[in-house]
């Protein structure tokens, strides 16, 4: 585009502005709603001799995701994962009368799956990852963190805390704005003779013309202006 790196970093921001949900605007999370956390950065991988331990206690700012199968998806920094800090952030997402909540077995979301009209869960200390009899699994959480996991070693290289939940907002924002291309059916007979069927949704961007399409109907009203300090901030 012919512009320096500042001036195409505060543009980047600004688009990013656009793909936040700051007003409340989105539908929420509907029927079946994975949720699932995530701690991101660090050193990248590919430095020689970079140890980058994943998990808990590494200062590295935890994420937390919820996503329906539909293909939606939610993303939020968050300080913990204590009950007290998520369920705030939750109950902007969902209806708790009519979610069927699927989480893994931390005791955070167990207390939490009380207040649902259903909760499922999965432990993944035992290695279960999905039960067939309850449907519980969080692949779906899993692939969002998975989207924000990529963009880190692709694109951005390293996501600061400061700017974090700016490109979250992005990368969810790419998420609900794509097309089901069809169904693929898996059906299998586990060893103790009894038939399986998985049902998996292959899915596509819409067209960069309609994203940008869709992107500025929500433009209105949102500005983006640099701080004396020479961050962001909004009028």
């Amino acid at each position: 585009m012919g512009v320096n790196q500042k001036t195409a970093w505060k543009m980047g921001h600004a688009i990013r502005e656009m793909m936040d949900d700051r007003n409340g605007e989105l539908m929420p999370l509907e029927d079946i709603v994975e949720v699932d956390e995530a701690y991101v950065g660090g050193a990248p991988k590919s430095l020689s001799g970079a140890y980058n331990p994943p998990g808990k206690g590494t200062g590295k700012p935890m994420i937390f995701v919820a996503a329906s199968r539909d293909g939606q998806g939610r993303a939020r920094v968050v300080a913990n994962d204590q009950r007290a800090t998520l369920e705030p952030v939750l109950l902007e997402w969902i209806d708790p009368a009519t979610t069927n909540l699927m989480t893994d077995g931390s005791k955070s979301y167990r207390s939490l799956g009380k207040t649902m009209a259903d909760h499922q869960y999965v432990i993944h200390s035992q290695k279960e990852y999905a039960n067939p009899e309850t449907g519980a699994h969080v692949n779906t959480a899993e692939a969002v963190i998975s989207q924000v996991q990529r963009a880190l070693v692709g694109v951005y290289h390293n996501l600061g805390r400061k700017h974090l939940q700016r490109y979250l907002d992005e990368i969810v924002w790419r998420w609900n704005h794509r097309d089901p291309v069809r169904e693929v059916v898996k059906q299998w007979t586990t060893k103790a003779g009894v038939e399986r069927q998985k049902s998996t949704t292959i899915w596509r961007p819409i067209p960069v013309v309609d994203q940008m399409r869709v992107l500025l109907q929500g433009a209105v009203g949102k500005q983006v202006r640099r701080s004396r300090e020479y961050g962001l901030c909004w009028p």
